[in-house]
């Protein structure tokens, strides 16, 4: 098991963006564009990143829903942008100001993928993929990693939501400040359950997430691959 660790973010505008349903190129109306860079400004100094994972043998798989695949293990994790974000955003509806609620709940998503990302690359480097320096570019996506497969999460694909259960009872999720609700969700919303196959025969990544790979194409949340 790793000890909880903090990471630090950039909180890209364009992530934000991604996360309040604009298509790639358009930008927001300038009346937006000022209370959004506002409330990016205000979530980077509210989020607070932490995250912890551990490697588990193949066979384990099974018991986290997971079908096997041809691998030497799993790495299952949890990160969390921790509560402030989202309670920000919750006191700001309470308020009447739904657009400065939805902008900071965009800007919370866009933080906890990007700890996410952050979370994986420091995964591929802890197992001797790739250098410090490239898997922290979250941006490189072709840093000569080594053989670790792209991040999935629970509820995605056909891994069933389910296997939530399973994963917190592997990972230190109170010392995080996570805890799972009876729908199988997450609180603080933002945060992330996932897991890595290690040794599989998938691209190496640095932080990528698995949407160039997933098969779920309704997705709202798919993100372009980038080359």
């Amino acid at each position: 098991m790793s000890p909880i660790r903090a990471f630090a973010i950039t909180l890209r505008r364009d992530d934000v963006l991604h996360f309040l349903g604009y298509p790639a190129g358009r930008q927001p109306a300038p009346g937006i564009e000022r209370l959004l860079a506002a409330a990016i400004d205000e979530a980077r100094s509210l989020s607070a990143p932490r995250a912890a994972w551990r490697r588990l043998a193949i066979d384990a798989a099974p018991a986290i829903e997971l079908d096997p695949v041809p691998a030497e293990g799993l790495v299952v994790g949890l990160v969390t942008a921790g509560r402030a974000i989202e309670d920000r955003a919750a006191e700001r509806l309470a308020a009447g100001d739904a657009t400065g609620a939805l902008l900071l709940d965009a800007a919370g998503s866009a933080a906890v993928e990007e700890a996410a990302d952050r979370v994986s690359a420091a995964i591929v480097v802890e197992l001797g993929g790739g250098d410090p320096g490239s898997a922290f570019r979250v941006d490189d996506r072709e840093s000569g990693g080594g053989h670790v497969s792209c991040r999935i999460s629970p509820g995605y694909g056909r891994w069933r939501l389910s296997a939530q259960r399973a994963l917190f009872d592997r990972l230190p999720h109170r010392e995080l400040g996570i805890e799972l609700g009876q729908s199988l969700l997450m609180t603080p919303r933002k945060s992330v359950s996932f897991a890595m196959w290690v040794g599989a025969d998938a691209r190496p990544l640095s932080g990528l997430s698995g949407c160039a790979r997933c098969e779920l194409e309704t997705c709202r949340y798919r993100r372009e691959a980038r080359a």
